[in-house]
């Protein structure tokens, strides 16, 4: 149970990913690269497999910076069920968050992978209203495909990205192995280490892999003024 800076949150549809091995999960974040079309890549690999049962430990949830930086959060619950939309669905509804914003929740109904509507889900143990956290630190907006092509000269000053905070970074080079983009969206400036990695903005496609990876926790997610103001609102 983990907050994303990329798909809202970690949950049962998300889970399939780990199906994807080796460098082929950083392809995907190249091929879809907006949390719109990557999400519905999940809901397609889930109807694809076909798991039958998905379970969520939410005894020490994950809220803020997920799906690695963030910080632990008792939610003392174990969520099982056979539809993965439904268990996503009740996760977002017991941290306040309204699951017909979230893509793989949305187009997991609409695809025909499960349901999300309360009146379409059977709850079966303890009361739901007793484990729901309405400060759970999570971003509760609408997820909008961060597709500005026309006006790319704005993109820097418009949509969210990852950043490093230098005091924490060890030039490790994990994130720069991490990132999935050909040519790679960050980089030693002229391969030196005694600085942290820099990082080329018109090349990054926001999946935060090298969020997901760095060993220090290092790497954060900034939105500027502009993108507050008129994107993510």
């Amino acid at each position: 149970m983990k907050a994303h800076q990329l798909t809202r949150i970690t949950g049962a549809v998300k889970n399939s990913l780990g199906l994807v091995y080796g460098i082929n999960k950083g392809a995907m974040h190249a091929k879809y690269p907006d949390a719109i079309s990557f999400s519905k890549m999940l809901v397609d690999l889930n109807l694809l497999v076909k798991p039958r049962l998905h379970i969520m430990d939410g005894i020490m949830a994950m809220e803020g910076n997920g799906p690695r930086s963030g910080k632990p959060k008792k939610m003392n619950v174990i969520i099982m069920s056979d539809d993965p939309v439904a268990l996503d669905a009740t996760f977002c509804r017991m941290v306040d968050l309204d699951p017909e914003l979230i893509p793989t929740v949305n187009y997991g109904e609409s695809y025909g992978l499960g349901k999300w509507k309360e009146e379409d889900i059977e709850y079966l143990g303890d009361d739901i209203g007793g484990f729901i956290s309405k400060d759970f630190d999570i971003k509760r907006g609408p997820v909008k495909k961060e597709n500005i092509a026309a006006a790319s000269i704005f993109r820097g000053m418009v949509l969210r990205k990852p950043f490093i905070e230098e005091s924490k970074c060890i030039r490790c080079g994990v994130c720069v192995e991490a990132c999935p983009v050909q040519g790679k969206a960050l980089e030693f400036k002229k391969g030196d280490r005694s600085n942290p990695p820099v990082y080329d903005y018109k090349k990054c496609i926001r999946c935060y892999c090298c969020q997901e990876m760095c060993p220090e926790e290092a790497i954060d997610v900034k939105t500027p003024l502009l993108g507050k103001l008129f994107l993510y609102r």
